[in-house]
């Protein structure tokens, strides 16, 4: 017979006043899951993951970097110098052209039953 699972320590957790963040504006144009970001000082494209408050701090949250050496990385806000209208990085392109191929699907779909 195994051993019993402990719950952890009930109570507050260290990050329960976090506020964590999916859409926002950069630089005037509009952040989301995916959209590509340059950052200052660092080399290649990064991709936003999402954009973390504390009652302390702020920052970032990306996935990036050189090709074939792509990290998650976490950066402050004003180090933002470009938001990237067009998609380059592999992923984001195949997820684009996976979209496109699944709405023609769909378009054709409906044209049948008509």
């Amino acid at each position: 017979m195994g051993r019993k699972k402990s719950k952890g320590p009930e109570g507050p957790r260290p990050n329960d006043s976090w506020k964590y963040i999916l859409e926002m504006q950069i630089n005037g144009r509009n952040v989301s899951k995916g959209t590509e970001l340059k950052i200052r000082g660092e080399r290649g494209r990064y991709r936003f993951v999402q954009y973390i408050v504390t009652p302390t701090t702020e920052w970032l949250d990306v996935w990036g970097g050189k090709k074939g050496a792509e990290q998650m990385r976490s950066f402050k806000l004003d180090r933002v110098k470009t938001v990237h209208y067009k998609n380059q990085t592999v992923q984001n392109l195949a997820a684009e052209y996976k979209q496109k191929l699944k709405d023609k699907k769909e378009e054709l779909n409906e044209s049948d039953q008509d």
